[in-house]
């Protein structure tokens, strides 16, 4: 079964740009004879290293994504330590596969419900519920009538009204 990857690797910075391509041409070459397939390949370029690798401080990076079976990932990676223009290479599976809705990660029946068949509302759900009531709505003009029992002159003292404390 192929499966998808993505190959990224970094070339030594000391070669010219036709080795450099002749490099990435090798490599792919390895990918379709263990019986897989490059379906993209892309040269970063020259760039700085977070790290110093094999006394080189920069290097050209590449992308490739590519098709392989898994049982000829090992031999792939083998290839690529042994190709002394290769200092550094990583694959990883390119896409996430999501477990089917009744089984766990190993393939088992699940045994304990999920949270809606438990009845244990989602993080949805609870936001949106509150506490429920009518709405109040905003008058639309401001009541312009002024009280000459509550206007106060600046420096004069407000005195509680009688039975207030």
């Amino acid at each position: 079964m192929l499966r998808e990857y993505e190959l990224f690797y970094i070339i030594r910075p000391d070669l010219d740009d036709e080795q450099v391509r002749t490099t990435m041409d090798e490599i792919a070459e390895v990918v379709a004879a263990d019986g897989g397939a490059v379906a993209k390949s892309s040269l970063w370029g020259r760039r700085r290293l977070a790290y110093q690798i094999a006394g080189f401080t920069d290097g050209y990076y590449v992308l490739k994504e590519i098709s392989l079976p898994g049982e000829n990932l090992r031999e792939l990676e083998r290839q690529l330590r042994l190709d002394e223009r290769v200092i550094r290479s990583l694959i990883t599976l390119s896409q996430v596969y999501y477990l089917p809705e009744d089984e766990d990660r190993r393939g088992r029946p699940r045994t304990r419900p999920r949270r809606a068949e438990a009845g244990v509302p989602g993080d949805d759900q609870v936001a949106d519920e509150g506490v429920e009531g009518p709405e109040e709505e905003a008058p639309d003009e401001l009541d312009e009538t002024v009280d000459a029992d509550l206007a106060v002159e600046p420096g004069q003292a407000v005195e509680p009204d009688e039975g207030e404390e």
